[in-house]
């Protein structure tokens, strides 16, 4: 058995997952988490220079995670300063008492290093004795053990109003915030938004997120859709709102534009039934010239060049 290691990357995004996946349930630590939670959490973990993840392989297979962090706040008996923390590690039964854990912590533990830190800090559940002994094998001292509390909220609970004069006011300062201005640049047009019907997710008087949607050559067209408060299913539901306004137009497909370094609606849109309909490359370069106040460079330094259409039919 030779083992090899490498950093994760983004195309190993799915089976880093497996692994974690199979440590939060058989170690009984996340065992409400579910695979599909697991990737979204992981997919926005990358995009934090302060996270890192190690695999180790046999051959063409992954048989080994582990994931690190640069903490800056207060950890448990720990000097001022950056940091190392051993967030997950994991390795297959079968694979285990060969050194893989040892050396993949050693590699988080190398990359701590780089990034000035002098100290890495670890945790495990009081019960976990296997995870005990190993952490006390490889270096690491027992700080201090603490009792955590947890206690339920009730979720914020909402409605689903169609966008009136009250509503349009509470959401235009959002929106002018967000796009600089009330117009959008979409397709090759300048769209007033201050005109567009929508929907809001409103609580009490919060609006907590809203839809706005024109109807144009025979289709239903998603201009803007915004979460004010995340995770709690509003964007979803705003869809099928305007899903079932849409079908009672006698529209059979709702089309949705995104700039290309929007990674983040590729996975939304995509996990809720979308799919790809067209790219137009260069296409915010002929946007700019009906906004100027549109950037160059967009979310995580990525230039912004091209529109994604994204189409659903209802």
């Amino acid at each position: 058995m030779y083992i090899t290691y490498r950093r994760a990357t983004q195309a190993d995004i799915d089976v880093m997952t497996d692994l974690l996946f199979l440590l939060y349930n058989d170690e009984g630590q996340s065992p409400d988490l579910s695979q599909e939670e697991l990737l979204a959490e992981n997919e926005q973990l990358f995009a934090d220079t302060n996270q890192i993840f190690f695999l180790a392989f046999d051959g063409e297979r992954a048989v080994g995670v582990s994931h690190g962090s640069l903490r800056r706040e207060y950890v448990n008996g720990a000097n001022d300063g950056p940091k190392g923390y051993l967030e997950a590690i994991y390795v297959l039964p079968r694979y285990r008492k060969n050194g893989i854990a040892a050396e993949l912590d050693k590699i988080i533990g190398h990359w701590a290093a780089q990034n000035g830190c002098r100290e890495m800090a670890s945790d495990c559940l009081l019960e976990n004795t296997d995870s005990y002994k190993f952490h006390r094998k490889i270096g690491y001292e027992e700080t201090e053990r603490n009792i955590f509390f947890l206690k339920s909220l009730e979720p914020q609970k909402y409605e689903i109003r169609e966008v009136d004069d009250v509503i349009r006011e509470k959401i235009q300062p959002i929106l002018n915030e967000t796009w600089g201005t009330p117009y959008l640049a979409i397709n090759g047009k300048l769209w007033d938004s201050r005109t567009m019907p929508g929907y809001a997710a409103v609580s009490g008087d919060e609006v907590l997120g809203y839809l706005l949607y024109e109807f144009h050559s025979g289709l239903c067209e998603i201009m803007i859709l915004e979460s004010v408060v995340q995770n709690i299913g509003i964007a979803t539901a705003l869809i099928q709102q305007v899903k079932q306004i849409a079908k009672s137009n006698g529209m059979d497909k709702i089309i949705v534009q995104t700039s290309n370094d929007n990674t983040h609606a590729f996975r939304f849109y995509q996990r809720r039934g979308f799919t790809i309909r067209e790219i137009r490359l260069g296409a915010m370069d002929a946007a700019r010239r009906l906004k100027s106040s549109i950037p160059l460079i967009g979310e995580e330094g990525i230039p912004l060049r091209d529109e994604i259409e994204f189409e659903i039919e209802v």
